[in-house]
């Protein structure tokens, strides 16, 4: 790969650069969405850098077709790893001043970045600015909407210790806070977003930016199928990350209790879904964990999703 330098010089505008990093892992069928909508941002100081994680799809023989119509695409291929481990290398290979994730299988609003940047640079005070997100289709024909706003009256890391509130898609991040943060942590595999989300709001403010950013596609191939699976990266995410404070931690394993027993209950097993909720009771102490998650904020998730 060129550095910035060789690839673009000085910026004439001095707009800070944004580096957009997609990992692809037999992602042929959908990654031209993905590059096209960040080559189509209304903001000019874009870098788009695709790493080809060990694909054994067409998708090395697309990003070859991708770079004759777009030839300042950044691309490299690595054994495969995983999406950590894919955006890890693409971490290090950026040379942006501020830093945009993007999965091959969704899609930026063309103003995402445009705005997002405008946001950080009249408010330096904050290191990740995020927005809301259209759910789609597989031909990416919007459904409904999601608001992704955390609750108010709660500090982000607060928040985010009950869930995750936005796709990897959805915020622009400052470099200053990835370099403080570090990489994406690779034992980690389908919440993983999650935990640097976390790990981001112990050392920087994280702010939310009314207006749509992304387009989430729905396919049967997206790993979020596989409930179990995410479920256990979720559990690993609360005690790694709240292990040493056992209020918080409480609190974080009782919502993602409340999520399986409604998941459970979804799935006609009343039985294992009553127990859940046993479950649920005891993990948040009877107390207000359990009164806030089960009321206030089960409530507020069910409003962020609206059909349009």
């Amino acid at each position: 790969m060129s550095s910035r330098k060789e690839q673009y010089g000085k910026p004439s505008n001095m707009l800070p650069l944004v580096s957009v990093i997609i990992p692809a892992f037999n992602s042929a069928r959908y990654l031209a969405d993905a590059v096209e909508s960040v080559f189509a941002q209304t903001y000019s100081e874009v870098e788009c850098i695709v790493i080809d994680d060990g694909s054994t799809d067409h998708t090395n023989e697309l990003l070859k077709e991708l770079l004759k119509v777009h030839p300042g695409l950044k691309t490299a291929r690595k054994t495969n790893g995983g999406p950590s481990s894919a955006r890890n290398m693409g971490l290090r290979e950026s040379t942006g001043d501020f830093i945009s994730f993007l999965d091959a299988d969704d899609a930026l609003i063309p103003d995402k970045i445009e705005r997002q940047v405008a946001f950080l640079n009249a408010h330096p005070d904050v290191g990740i600015v995020y927005g809301d997100c259209l759910i789609a289709t597989e031909t990416l024909r919007p459904v409904e909407m999601y608001t992704a706003e955390m609750p108010r009256e709660l500090e982000p890391i607060d928040a985010l210790s009950y869930r995750n509130w936005f796709g990897v898609m959805a915020p622009l991040v400052r470099r200053t806070v990835t370099d403080r943060v570090g990489e994406f942590d690779e034992e980690i595999v389908g919440a993983e977003d999650w935990d640097y989300w976390i790990r981001c709001a112990k050392v920087a403010r994280i702010s939310y930016l009314t207006g749509l950013v992304s387009l989430y596609r729905q396919h049967p191939g997206e790993l979020h199928h596989d409930y179990f699976r995410f479920r256990r990266a979720y559990i690993q995410v609360a005690k790694k990350q709240f292990g040493d404070d056992p209020g918080r931690l409480r609190g974080t394993m009782a919502a993602i209790q409340w999520t399986h027993a409604k998941y459970l209950w979804s799935r006609h097993d009343r039985t294992a879904a009553a127990l859940a909720v046993v479950k649920f009771a005891v993990m948040g102490g009877f107390g207000f964990h359990v009164r806030y998650i089960a009321g206030k904020l089960d409530k507020y998730v069910k409003s962020q999703l609206k059909p349009l």
